[in-house]
């Protein structure tokens, strides 16, 4: 339970009529006309051969929601032609199904925020729904709702592909490597056995994301665990078709060679900035094995790891020169410990590296955006578990990004809103 004021939630509001409490239910929009939710649509001809349907028989559907347990007496249908059935349509209700689509909606929000599998949304979704549905609550089974997500994905591109969106005229990049595959249907289809090591390489795809500095994600491609330039290129030509010619100023990626392949292709007189974050990252990672605590870092530790710093951060190749040229000089003439050692070994590594970029023009970025927005995604998508085909991937991709694009943020000074609006709000 939260501190302080909560505001109330009028979105469930209930009213008083001669004893009976009302709920007022949301409309729906159909065709060009908006229904109240729960509606009947009853079907009169065959869609076959336009025969008058006969009446075969009465139900009652009984329909969870968030607003409880809705009761409806519906029909079932005959032709008397050509045999075919039908049924009444439930306005807001997927088909024949128990479960509102409001109410599937509000599974998926529970599923993405509680960062569960599709399998455990049944423990959180009890939870959620205690005291709505009954006295242990209920939510839908894991292949109800994973059907649900298929359908619901169509919609999701869309939306995520044609939102209306400003940025600051750079855009980031990068993968992050997800768990696909069905192990024994791939077996029949190569037609042998798959060790255990060959089956953890070619089980893994990689969902290569596009994404402004707001964290709104606009687009991404899944492709092999390693992919090659082309694959990429479908991604890249979606983002320039989408923006004006001169919107686009800078690229942030890491040295992923298929991102940088694929920009200079696409993007050829965009700026390539390559994100020297998660090189920081590791420098630092190299200190901290050995000391617990900046204070215990001795200093001629602390001047080289500020050297090194300035390596990695360095926008021209004399800079860079200089920079490792100093940090050669304290490996040889101060007393270092082993860290630093480590460090400085890492340092002569990413040296060649960053000044084969700079030679070419690319820019160093410290921006984290796209670790951060894998931060919040990862642990969901680990625990997802349900991935058998890249098309199961590929909706699921469309579902949960369209979903972060509108999830409020939880901490920092844009506490309450989420990216599309943060966006909004900056750039109108």
């Amino acid at each position: 339970m939260g501190k302080g004021n909560i505001a109330i939630d009028k979105s469930m509001i209930k009213t008083i009529v001669d004893g009976k409490i009302i709920i007022p239910l949301p409309k729906v929009l159909v065709g060009n006309r908006y229904y109240p939710m729960f509606s009947i649509f009853s079907p009169t001809q065959c869609d076959s051969c336009g025969s008058k349907l006969h009446v075969n028989s009465h139900h009652t559907c009984f329909i969870i929601s968030r607003y409880g347990t809705i009761s409806l007496n519906v029909t079932y249908w005959l032709c008397p032609t050509c045999k075919k059935h039908y049924h009444d349509q439930v306005i807001g209700v997927q088909g024949s199904a128990n479960y509102s689509s409001e109410y599937y909606d509000t599974q998926i929000n529970v599923r993405y925020d509680g960062r569960c599998s599709l399998h455990n949304s049944r423990r959180i979704g009890e939870t959620y729904t205690e005291g709505v549905i009954n006295v242990c609550g209920r939510a839908p089974c894991p292949t109800s709702l994973w059907l649900y997500e298929q359908k619901l994905a169509k919609l999701s591109k869309q939306e995520l592909l044609n939102q209306g969106v400003s940025f600051e005229e750079t855009l980031y990049v990068d993968g992050n490597w997800i768990k696909n595959g069905w192990k024994k249907k791939l077996e029949e289809f190569i037609g042998t056995k798959l060790t255990k090591k060959e089956w953890k390489k070619m089980r893994y795809k990689s969902v290569y994301v596009v994404a402004t500095k707001e964290k709104v994600i606009l687009d991404f491609e899944v492709t092999e665990r390693l992919p090659t330039i082309e694959a990429l290129m479908p991604l890249f030509i979606r983002i320039k078709n989408r923006f004006p010619e001169d919107k686009i100023k800078k690229i942030v990626s890491d040295e992923d060679k298929a991102i940088i392949g694929a920009v200079k292709m696409v993007f050829p007189e965009v700026t390539h900035s390559f994100c020297v974050f998660h090189q920081l990252k590791n420098v630092s990672k190299r200190y901290y094995e050995e000391f617990s605590s900046i204070e215990e870092i001795p200093d001629n530790d602390k001047i080289t790891y500020n050297e090194i710093s300035q390596l990695i951060l360095s926008d021209t190749v004399i800079s860079a020169v200089a920079h490792i040229q100093k940090i050669r000089e304290f490996n040889s003439d101060l007393e270092l410990s082993e860290a630093s050692h480590k460090a400085i070994s890492y340092a002569e590594e990413i040296f060649s590296k960053n000044v084969s970029f700079l030679k070419k023009g690319f820019t160093p970025e410290t921006d984290n955006t796209m670790e951060q927005i894998f931060s919040l995604i990862c642990d969901i998508v680990d625990k997802a578990r349900s991935f058998k085909t890249n098309n199961g991937l590929t909706n699921f991709c469309y579902n949960l990004f369209t979903f972060f694009n509108k999830r409020c943020f939880s901490t920092g000074k844009w506490k309450g809103f989420s990216p599309l609006m943060r966006a909004r709000f900056q750039y109108g």
